[in-house]
């Protein structure tokens, strides 16, 4: 009967051993999904934020260089002042 209780006892501990490994598992897990999730979503923040900005900027320059050829300034003084290329101004008299 002794040695039942002997195994039982150390059943028991194997299982509590085994649950708290598990538990460690399932928690860094957790928290790395959480990391990697806060890590990702910030890094395309950033990503958007850029590339909207840039947009942003282009739509300026078009719309300075539409007034400024309007205003009878030549293509190459438009160019050089809002950096925008041959084709870009010729989509804008297009």
């Amino acid at each position: 009967m002794k040695q039942v209780e002997e195994r039982y006892i150390s059943f028991e501990a194997s299982k509590m051993a085994y649950r708290d490994i598990k538990n460690s598992i399932d928690t860094a897990k957790r928290e790395g999904k959480e990391e990697g999730l806060a890590e990702g979503m910030e890094k395309g923040l950033a990503e958007g934020m850029k590339k909207g900005m840039e947009k942003g900027m282009n739509k300026r320059s078009l719309e300075i260089a539409r007034k400024m050829l309007a205003n009878g300034m030549d293509a190459a003084t438009v160019m050089e002042i809002t950096g925008l290329s041959e084709s870009q101004l010729q989509q804008l008299k297009g």
